[in-house]
């Protein structure tokens, strides 16, 4: 039964159409800020690098990722979501996913957005890292 669930999973077609067609995933202009994080266990990496205005609000932002589905796709989708955020935004949102990623219990974003579909990696602890490997590399700059 859980094989039958990771396969759903890596079949979804957000995080394939995430790990397929990456967003942000070109240079950007100018570089303020750049963070980086590595799982150790499996080799995946993530890179982001964001321009930042005088407000501290992100303007532009660019990752690459080297590893699983989950972990490109996460970087895409957080991408995503946290371009047009101050620096303390995205601050309470690297926390606010990580606790949620961490829980069952809890659902702090909108059904309706793509972050939402990476909550179904809660079912399989050893991916919950995959996911979160984005926040890690956040985390590294803020």
């Amino acid at each position: 039964m859980d094989q039958i669930k990771l396969d759903n999973l890596y079949k979804n077609s957000t995080i394939l159409d995430h790990c397929r067609n990456p967003r942000n995933y070109s240079p950007i202009s100018k570089i303020n800020f750049s963070g980086s994080a590595i799982n150790p266990f499996c080799g995946d990496e993530i890179h982001f690098n964001l321009n930042v205005n005088d407000q501290n609000v992100i303007e532009e932002i660019t990752f690459e990722g080297d590893g699983c589905a989950i972990n490109l796709a996460s970087g895409s989708i957080i991408s995503e979501h946290i371009k047009g955020m101050s620096i303390e935004e995205v601050a309470y949102f690297t926390e606010l996913f990580r606790l949620d990623m961490q829980t069952n219990d809890r659902r702090s974003f909108d059904d309706q957005s793509d972050i939402y579909v990476l909550y179904d990696v809660r079912s399989f602890p050893i991916r919950i890292k995959c996911a979160l490997l984005s926040c890690s590399a956040l985390e590294n700059f803020i």
